[in-house]
């Protein structure tokens, strides 16, 4: 897959031109909800992830002072994202605006007619093949995608990776190559963050990226074409070489206690040499080094997976947002108005301040990007996508907690995982379940 040099950003699964309208559409374009023909109500309330990046806080800011709207932001803490998200809407709470996964299993989840119709709004349109692998379900667009995929990967400090002569890894047999000369040379190779469990999930999935080149296995798997725990697929390898990197010593000693903000902070100052996470932990790189640059002088980011150096990537819940149905029309049109900004008037500004591809038409490539922005870039160029999509997958970070705390073996996550993919399958009437 590749990105052209002026215009151009990643699907789900396959190359996207992309640009966008430099106006936003009007209220009357919205098609689900009771907001369509309602004056926007004068506050709204918006759930947003506190790894936000700045220029997404600003968003929030412009919209306010381009419409007279103000924002109530809600925090919802990175460290706890989907559990808190999830545990806040079953109680009832409800936002106008919730910042979230824009994946069909999302989707699902809530369900569908949770949310107000986003189908007939023009940055669908203006988004290519887009929302026909992310954003929507059943043939309707409910998520407004404003950044560039997630990609996925590993992070090393070039000083530790020299120290130990060893070059970046480029597949996981280089990986524990490169663990085990770094563990000689007293350095500790990867740094794990158990305690924050989501982050755990990334390595067992990036050595399946290779398989998935089209989003081929993903694809079966939502099919019930092809199970979890088929002992030679390659999921199920896939967690039994992340079991070895542990059993070879590859992670820090506190791996059980390890934290999502601690590990961009090792790697920065290299008492880890690599950590996996995805393209926006940039920002928690950035409040260690004080800037992009920085970041890119000590560190750098590279795709690997079974075979080849070919990262995975997956919709950013970041810059994501759904409009739920409230009951109040007021409230609802308002929250269409922020679609319609964050996707209109307000998104040039959004990408070149956030030094972000442009997913909808018009928008060129932000200037002044650093080195490790375009290290993503590369990365996505060989990247493919991994099961982004598939029901049941949240319950896989508390499965490879156990793992790692030896209470299960990666056969025995595989199955309890396809056990709980059957289950939301099933429940959500899926074709082929």
């Amino acid at each position: 897959m590749k990105i052209g040099t002026k215009a151009g950003v990643a699907t789900i699964a396959a190359l996207l031109a992309v640009g966008i309208a430099g106006c936003s559409n009007p209220v009357s374009n919205n098609s689900g909800g009771s907001g369509g023909s309602a004056a926007p109500a004068k506050s709204i309330t918006v759930w947003h992830n506190t790894a936000d990046s700045p220029a997404l806080l600003d968003l929030y800011k412009n919209f306010t002072k381009a419409t007279g709207i103000k924002v109530n932001l809600i925090d919802i803490p990175s460290n706890s994202f989907e559990t808190t998200t999830q545990t806040k809407w079953t109680t009832g709470d409800k936002p106008d605006i919730m910042e979230y996964h824009p994946t069909s299993a999302a989707i699902l989840q809530f369900n569908p007619s949770s949310f107000q119709d986003l189908s007939n709004q023009a940055f669908v349109a203006k988004s290519g093949d887009l929302y026909k692998s992310a954003g929507s379900y059943n043939g309707k667009v409910y998520a407004a995608i404003t950044q560039m995929p997630s990609i996925f990967g590993i992070y090393y400090n070039k000083a530790d990776l020299k120290k130990a002569g060893v070059t970046v890894p480029t597949n996981f047999t280089e990986l524990m190559s490169a663990c085990k000369a770094l563990v000689a040379k007293g350095i500790t190779p990867i740094y794990e963050s158990g305690n924050s469990q989501w982050p755990t999930q990334i390595l067992p999935a990036a050595y399946v990226a290779d398989s998935n080149k089209g989003n081929v296995y993903g694809q079966q798997l939502f099919e019930n074409k092809a199970k979890v725990n088929d002992p030679n697929g390659p999921m199920v390898k896939g967690i039994e070489a992340y079991k070895a990197l542990q059993n070879a010593g590859c992670f820090q000693k506190d791996f059980a206690t390890g934290t999502f903000e601690k590990s961009t902070d090792a790697v920065y100052k290299g008492t880890a040499a690599m950590t996996a996470l995805h393209s926006d932990a940039l920002t928690q790189f950035v409040q260690s080094a004080g800037s992009a640059q920085k970041v890119s002088d000590a560190v750098g980011f590279a795709g690997v997976s079974a075979t080849s150096p070919t990262a995975w990537f997956g919709p950013s819940p970041l810059g994501s947002y759904y409009a739920p149905k409230t009951g109040d029309a007021a409230r609802e049109a308002a929250a269409i108005k922020f679609i319609q900004y964050a996707t209109g008037a307000g998104y040039p500004k959004l990408i070149e301040e956030g030094k972000t591809y442009p997913v909808i038409q018009g928008v060129p490539n932000p200037t002044g990007l650093a080195p490790i922005q375009e290290e993503y870039k590369a990365a996505y160029d060989n990247g493919a996508t991994i099961g982004v999509n598939l029901p049941g997958w949240g319950t896989f970070p508390a499965e490879l907690s156990k793992l790692l705390n030896g209470q299960e073996t990666p056969i025995q996550v595989a199955n309890n995982m396809q056990s709980s993919v059957e289950q939301a399958a099933k429940a959500a009437s899926l074709p082929g379940w």
